[in-house]
């Protein structure tokens, strides 16, 4: 049924209603007074569905209060449109009065089509699409709404309403591609005719709320975090000191859940008979003076903590109150300071402990200038602490010691951390005097430089004296003026408790002369005697400041050295002392050649008393001299046996570097989006005549300890470079050649000049060579490399990193050298399907590297489900058994051949 009432209004004006949700259909459209007069007013009132007519102001639920919008002026009739399903449509009048709203108001036919049939001005302005655009275009939904799950759901969302649904909040897209955030509210009553599922709603852009209340619920998520995560103990209370908020820190000193604190004081809760009952009234009788004093008061307290342990807290207690003096809030922040002052007090103490020490204590700074010393300092070199500070301690030397003798001190210092020794000072009077001075090295924790040094001496003057006269009389051997069994005796004992406490391994050789009886019953006792004395300089001349040499007795001398760095280094010295003491000598005008057997006992693993160790090694000894003199034994067998192996070995590769025996095989560098052939990785193979196959994770390592890697990674490099001029000149101008290169390289100095040698013989661009460094190679000497490789660079070589992530990855020298590539190593991408934590490691070194415009190479890649990873993740190049093996030089060229490629990439 359609009622129609025609009402002249001159003036329209729109007054909103405190809720946000408009209703104008049952405002304008339901029923209007007949003869309304002119500057009439309709206002919908909640408890009927039919406006009444009130003179000049039109009340409209769906706007702010206070808003008022005024319509164009002129006369306008209004049709009030049927409240049954089969009312008649909107007039046009009604729509142009929709039509300027400054509101969004829009039809929608949620019909098979689901068009629109209505969009006013506002809705042009918000979104910058015209009505023609939107009106009658089935595709209108999926321009505004270019989501289509977001809009489906959103459309399930609207059938499931009821049809006076209000603020339904939907993100449409603008024309512009700006999100707008719209608050929709239904119209009851409205149909234009065309349809009869239309929904006539009105919008409101809430987007500038939308965006408020997420910083709220984001600053309110990040707050409570925080409060959650302070490991201080955090309390909220309000002004009648009844717990509100409590972090989970202060619940769990008390063993409280929330639950059982929330709204109880702590009187309440010390009235429940809680252990720490005594703690909780003096912190409230605190809590009751800092809201007396009406400020901030900051403390230091002691309490019980429950389990009969006294800690020590730093509080700070913050009151706020309201505009009448009324308490509102109390925040209390409580920090546990018990170890903090625990640690005060053993550094007092280590400080009453240094000011009384009888030892003289130098602390310098990083720079090595002196920050502190003790009282003994002064009273042992006469020089106040006001003399020194500030000063290099090198201002103390004596000038006994030649450079040679302060560079070996702080080489051993810095890279043991430690040195002890004897040493010559001079006091401030001009007097030399002798200490035992033990340096130490202090590191930061977190990232191992150097902080401080300290030096702790003793003046050694009078022990000097009376040591020296006792040496004289009783601790030299006559014949050879070596320290005689006694004296070698104690001085290993001294050795061997340093070295209990450093945790130094201690080689003790005991030597025995070769058929000694034989020559000095032939050629006399003097001849023997200088034998002997021969012999020991000899001994004396090998060792170093490590290095006790002792005669024992008869043709039997001890060499103890310390600090070595295993069972290797001790059959190296062994070799050294045996080919010093083998050359020729002259005795009673005969040219003598003698030889020498020697058993090895090392510290700890054989004995930590210095007689255990003599009695082994000298079992050893004669089981060498068992074997046919001219040797040496181990006392253990199985370290005996691994260094006669690693002997063996070292010999060999030796022999076949010599005789360049050794070969290469290449691994294919593909290029992973078009899987081609772009380069090669050389790698050297060794096969021994007898041994067969010897792989290089164990013959690498001995060239590197026994110096061959110099000679080894020359021959790599000359090798891998001329097989690279073959493959250029068969065809492949642009193959690449990668090359490790080791650390030993570096520290010897000597792989530019390689590389130079390697690029003049076989005529290769330097651009197609690249070079494959260690991070370890990066960590020493850092200014020495660092000039090589800007060198390297200035050649045209390209560098690359190997085995990037199982080091240090610092990327700070990412920023002083230039590099090509970054290779990752294959034990992150073997598991990068499998392991999550593996796979996040490989994207954040592919997604770092080509933001700093480096290639990155994966290695180790053995499936296709890696390699596809790897290319969805955009990683430029991959090896690995995936693609091929390490091939021999005509494999590799056969491979070339089958492929060939038009063009490399490098």
């Amino acid at each position: 049924m359609k009622c129609r009432c025609p009402v002249l209004l001159s003036t329209f004006l729109l007054v909103a209603g405190q809720d946000r949700a408009s209703k104008v259909g049952r405002i304008f459209f339901q029923k209007i007074a007949n003869q309304a007069p002119q500057d009439t007013r309709v206002e919908s009132e909640s408890s009927s569905p039919y406006p009444k007519v009130i003179p000049t102001v039109i009340n409209t639920e769906g706007f702010h209060t206070g808003e008022h919008f005024y319509l164009d002026s002129g006369d306008l009739i209004l049709d009030t449109l049927g409240r049954d399903a089969a009312g008649a449509p909107v007039a046009q009048q009604v729509l142009d009065v929709l039509n300027r709203l400054p509101v969004m108001v829009s039809a929608l036919d949620l019909g098979a089509g689901k068009n629109f049939v209505f969009w006013n001005r506002e809705c042009e302005r918000l979104t910058g699409y015209r009505s023609e655009e939107i009106v009658g275009n089935p595709g209108a939904l999926q321009l505004l709404y270019p989501e289509p799950v977001y809009l489906a759901r959103k459309l399930a969302d609207l059938t499931e309403m009821k049809p006076d649904f209000r603020n339904m909040e939907w993100t449409l897209t603008t024309k512009s591609g700006e999100k707008r955030r719209i608050a929709w509210s239904a119209m009851e009553g409205l149909h234009s005719g065309e349809g009869r599922g239309e929904v006539w709603w009105t919008g409101l852009d809430v987007t500038a709320r939308s965006q408020a209340d997420r910083l709220l619920r984001d600053r309110d998520k990040l707050l409570n975090s925080v409060f959650r995560h302070l490991p201080d103990m955090v309390y909220l209370k309000d002004g009648e000191s009844r717990w509100l908020l409590t972090n989970p820190a202060a619940r769990a000193v008390l063993g409280l859940t929330e639950q059982e604190a929330y709204g109880y004081t702590n009187l309440d809760i010390a009235n429940r008979n809680h252990p720490a009952s005594v703690g909780l009234r003096h912190s409230a009788l605190a809590e009751e003076a800092t809201w007396q004093s009406g400020r901030a008061s900051h403390m230091q307290e002691t309490a019980d903590d429950g389990q009969g342990n006294i800690r020590s807290f730093d509080v700070v207690r913050v009151p706020t109150f309201g505009r009448r003096g009324q308490r509102l809030h109390l925040l209390v922040v409580r920090r546990d300071i018990t170890d903090q002052r625990i640690a005060a007090t053993k550094l007092e103490l280590a400080g009453r402990v240094l000011e009384q020490s009888t030892d003289g204590i130098i602390i310098t700074d990083e720079r090595n200038r002196i920050i502190m010393v003790n009282g003994a300092f002064s009273e042992i070199t006469g020089y106040q602490a006001n003399e020194v500070l500030g000063r290099d301690p090198g201002m103390l030397a004596s000038g006994q010691h030649g450079p040679e003798f302060f560079q070996a001190l702080w080489k051993t210092l810095n890279e043991e951390g430690r040195w002890a020794g004897e040493i010559w000072n001079r006091r401030k009077n001009g007097e030399v005097y002798p200490q035992w001075m033990s340096l130490s090295a202090l590191h930061q924790r977190a990232h191992g430089e150097i902080t401080h040094y300290v030096a702790s001496f003793s003046d050694l003057s009078s022990r000097k004296a009376a040591e020296e006269k006792i040496a004289y009389l009783s601790s030299q051997d006559l014949i050879t003026g070596l320290p005689n069994r006694a004296q070698t005796a104690l001085r290993s004992t001294l050795v061997l408790k340093h070295a209990a406490s450093t945790r130094e391994q201690v080689a003790l050789i005991v030597v025995d002369v070769d058929n000694f009886k034989t020559l000095n019953d032939s050629l006399g006792h003097a001849a023997g005697d200088q034998l002997l004395r021969e012999v020991g300089t000899r001994l004396r001349q090998v060792g170093d400041e490590r290095t006790i040499v002792g005669r024992l007795s008869g043709d039997e001398f001890l060499i103890l050295v310390r600090n070595v760095q295993g069972t290797a280094e001790a059959a190296h010295m062994v070799t050294s002392l045996t080919e010093s003491v083998g050359q020729t000598m002259t005795l009673a005008d005969l040219p003598v050649n003698v030889s020498i057997s020697a058993g090895i006992a090392m510290f700890p693993s054989d004995g930590e008393q210095f007689d255990t160790l003599f009695g082994r090694a000298d079992s050893a000894l004669y089981a060498a001299k068992r074997l046919g003199r001219g040797t040496y034994q181990f006392a253990n067998a199985t370290m005996n046996e691994a260094a006669l192996e690693r002997l063996r070995i070292e010999s060999a590769l030796r022999t076949a570097i010599e005789s360049d025996t050794l070969r290469l095989e290449y691994q294919p560098l593909i290029h992973l989006p078009s899987g081609r052939i772009v380069g090669t990785e050389a790698l050297c193979r060794w096969d021994h005549p007898e041994r067969g196959s010897i792989p290089p994770g164990l013959f690498i390592p001995i060239a590197e300890d026994c110096g061959l890697i110099e000679a080894l990674g020359g021959l790599v490099l000359k090798k891998a470079a001329l097989q690279l001029r073959a493959w250029h000149d068969a065809g492949h101008p642009e193959l690449m050649m990668s090359v490790n290169l080791s650390a030993r390289q570096f520290h010897r100095g000597v792989v530019l000049g390689q590389v130079e040698e390697a690029l003049a013989i076989s005529g290769i661009s330097p651009d197609r060579l690249e070079l494959e460094l260690t991070e370890s190679v990066l960590l020493h000497d850092g200014e020495a490399v660092m000039t090589v490789l800007r060198r390297l660079k200035a050649l045209g070589v390209k560098l690359s990193i190997d085995d990037f992530g199982t080091g240090y990855s610092s990327f700070a020298y990412l920023r002083r050298i230039k590099f090509d590539k970054i290779k990752i190593d294959q034990s992150f991408v073997r598991d990068l399907i499998d392991d999550p934590d593996n796979a996040a490691i490989v994207r954040g070194v592919i997604s770092l590297a080509l933001s700093l415009g480096l290639a990155v190479l994966a290695e180790g890649v053995e499936t296709e489900e890696v390699a596809q990873r790897l290319r969805h993740l955009q990683c430029t190049y991959a090896q690995g058994y995936h693609f091929d093996r390490p091939l021999r030089p005509e494999v590799f060229a056969e491979r070339l051949q089958s492929l060939r490629p038009s063009s490399f990439t490098g």
